[in-house]
């Protein structure tokens, strides 16, 4: 027997959960300094709570592990509604092992309807029963979070810590997907439109960036000739290879979405099909569509597929193959014309004319890109500025590169940003952020950067405005006054805080800055203020 607070903490370390992000309260302190002083674990703190679920995020984003956060009640939990959305649109797996009231508090200050708080917010809800089911219903917790592919919040009452917990072995495991067994019309439809295809191209999605899934993909597109594609989240799966497409969206280079449009199939492994990859629809019209996911519910939420198959991407692709042999099925020849290399490559932004004191945007992220160190983790915070720079920036491969606009909010990528430094220690973190969503929530995490040591370079792209609503008011010929704003200077501001970093207002300093990320600390942030032109930055 051992005490509740205890045994939570045993119950992670024994399950190979060597970090936990949090906001300590009255309701989960004991607990969170339980699993602090174990050996070889780490509790990073955050300075706000949305702050804490969004660095479970990055680092589950960036590992393909479940994350792990703790926060107190009440306000606490309220406090992570906007990161517990971004982890449900993003299907995250994350735990917020959540603080509750006591039970018997009806009058305590800080209760709240803390299952009704997770619902809204799109999460999983797990009770604490009692001490004695605690360690079985927190596997219930990790398990869901691992089957449904989003944050689950573990509710933890206050006056349980104190209470002697049975200290039994739950299994955190899922059971894996069995053998995928493609039979009947499913696979005859499937060979067929491949069979018949003459332009087809083959799709992966972020259910498809393991090493068997890229290896089963690259056999299949090279057996039919058909050029790769990918979407945003798993950018970067074919990087090397020939007739790769790079993204196919919104954010597709000119000669790729020439490519796509005249495709006349789509195979789509791992990839939900929905508006973004397919360009509101204008990548899958007249097309004949394949999809294969792992998921039932991934299957026609987006592009409604001719032949829609449950199973795994590398056995579903490999079996494709091997019809096509077995029936001796020719190859396609789309990719006989098409150049090998170039077709992911986004052209060379043309200069602009900002005002004085500021520099070009798209040719700013073209040089910040090749500037920037190479084995990076990349994440980009939301903004106008977001689209190009999903076009622009690279990262060496899918799980390096990290969006976290699933929501649509600014100010959430610093956080998001940590949990994938934690996970990487070695390798620098970019964060690429605008000045609102700077100001907004990432200024809130910068010295949880600081206290966690992290080798982090935080580019803020400062157009001093509030840029999507600037945009709109140009648009409408309105006076744009509203959208300004006078920030502070933000290089002494991120020295006060801990950290460090350059100022960018002119090509001379951009040329400088090779030097001065050369010579950075590598144990704190670093941030490079790049000012902008309000009137001449691309949204689109």
């Amino acid at each position: 027997m051992a005490k509740l607070h205890l045994a939570l903490a045993a119950a992670l370390r024994d399950h190979d959960v060597r970090t936990l992000f949090g906001v300590v309260g009255d309701a989960n302190a004991y607990f969170v300094s339980a699993f602090a002083d174990m050996d070889d674990t780490r509790y990073v703190s955050a300075g706000n709570e949305n702050g804490a679920v969004l660095m479970a995020i990055g680092y589950a984003m960036t590992t393909g592990d479940v994350g792990f956060c703790t926060v107190t009640h009440g306000p606490a939990l309220t406090n992570c509604v906007t990161a517990l959305t971004e982890g449900a649109r993003s299907h995250t797996p994350i735990v917020l092992m959540a603080g509750d009231t006591p039970v018997a508090d009806r009058e305590n200050l800080q209760n709240t309807d803390q299952k009704a708080v997770a619902v809204a917010a799109g999460a999983g809800f797990e009770q604490l029963r009692r001490p004695g089911t605690a360690l079985e219903d927190l596997a219930r917790a990790v398990r869901r979070a691992k089957a449904e592919r989003r944050p689950v919040v573990f509710n933890m009452p206050a006056d349980f810590q104190w209470e002697d917990a049975e200290a039994t072995h739950e299994s955190w495991d899922v059971p894996a997907l069995g053998p995928t067994r493609i039979e009947g019309d499913a696979l005859d439809n499937a060979v067929g439109i491949i069979a018949v295809a003459r332009r087809p191209v083959v799709l992966a999605g972020r259910g498809a960036i393991d090493d068997a899934s890229r290896a089963a993909l690259l056999r299949l597109a090279r057996r039919i000739e058909a050029p790769l594609a990918t979407t945003i989240r798993a950018k970067n799966l074919f990087r090397g290879e020939d007739h790769v497409l790079g993204v196919c969206g919104t954010v597709s280079t000119p000669q790729a979405a020439e490519i796509l449009m005249g495709a006349d199939c789509i195979i789509a492994f791992g990839a939900s099909l929905n508006f973004h990859t397919t360009a509101e629809g204008g990548f899958v019209e007249g097309k004949r569509v394949i999809q294969v996911a792992d998921r039932a519910e991934d299957l026609g939420v987006g592009a409604v597929a001719d032949v829609a198959i449950l199973g795994q991407a590398a056995e579903a692709a490999d079996t494709f193959v091997h019809w096509l042999d077995e029936v001796e099925i020719p190859a396609s020849g789309f990719t006989r014309d098409l150049p090998a290399q170039g077709l992911d490559v986004p052209p060379i932004p043309k200069p602009g004319r900002p005002r004085d004191g500021t520099i070009d945007f798209l040719a700013a992220l073209k040089r910040l890109n090749d500037i920037l160190p190479e084995d990076r983790v990349l994440v980009t915070d939301a903004g106008r500025w977001m689209v190009r720079s999903y076009g622009l920036l690279t990262a060496p491969a899918p799980r390096d590169f990290v969006t976290s606009a699933s929501f649509g909010s600014i100010g959430l990528g610093l956080a998001t940003a940590i949990g994938a430094g934690v996970a990487h220690p070695g390798r620098p973190t970019v964060l690429f952020n605008g000045d609102g969503g700077f100001m907004l929530g990432n200024l809130a995490e910068f010295h949880s950067a600081v206290r966690a040591g992290l080798d982090l370079i935080v580019v803020l792209m400062n157009d001093g405005s509030y840029g999507a609503e600037h945009v709109q008011f140009r648009d409408k010929q309105l006076d744009p006054a509203i959208t300004l704003f006078d920030w502070p200077a933000f290089v002494p501001l991120a020295r006060a805080l801990g950290g460090d970093g350059v100022e960018v207002r002119s090509e001379d300093a951009l040329a400088a800055l090779p030097d001065a990320l050369a010579g950075r600390d590598r144990s704190r942030p670093f941030l490079i203020d790049v000012h902008l032109d309000p009137d001449h930055v691309a949204m689109w």
